[in-house]
């Protein structure tokens, strides 16, 4: 069993923090306030001394003012009203979209809306994905493309079945 230790404390015979070292009521029962508040005021006056010192830093040596006035670019100034130049813009393009409008007429070529396309293609089916039908170009002999068969044409001159579709064809 163990032995009654001094002031009602048991003791075990084990030396450590936890057990037997303490005399019971040999802790404050209370906080001492003092000691935390002059902790608490020495971090607030520290802070404002720090703060009044970097203040008074900078007005000695920053020279520039807290905030630079807005560039201007030289001129020629590009848009004036980025916002109006994009509506502008898109209002251009969808009118584009939707619009009809010649973009060659002497080869025929148009514009036409999107959805237009789209309705003109699918009612020609199959053939409205063929590539158009382009006139057969022969190159006149001598040239790259067009030189002259060493075997006799039907006329019994080389050549003269190549001769003949170009100048038929001018």
């Amino acid at each position: 069993m163990p032995e009654q230790a001094a002031d009602g404390q048991l003791h075990t015979g084990v030396h450590d923090d936890a057990v037997g070292h303490a005399r019971p009521g040999t802790e404050a029962a209370t906080l001492a306030l003092r000691p935390v508040l002059l902790t608490g005021l020495f971090i607030v006056l520290f802070v404002g001394a720090t703060l009044a010192g970097l203040r008074l830093y900078y007005t000695l040596t920053v020279s520039l003012p807290l905030m630079r006035p807005p560039r201007t670019f030289p001129e020629p100034r590009l848009q004036r009203a980025p916002a109006g130049d994009l509506d502008a813009f898109l209002r251009d393009q969808k009118a584009r979209l939707a619009g009809y409008a010649w973009i060659d007429r002497d080869r025929g070529i148009a514009r036409m809306p999107i959805d237009a396309a789209m309705a003109r293609l699918a009612a020609e089916g199959d053939a409205g994905f063929a590539a158009p039908a382009q006139p057969e170009q022969v190159p006149p002999l001598g040239s790259r493309g067009g030189a002259s068969s060493a075997l006799p044409a039907p006329d019994g001159q080389p050549g003269s079945h190549q001769r003949a579709a170009s100048e038929g064809a001018r």
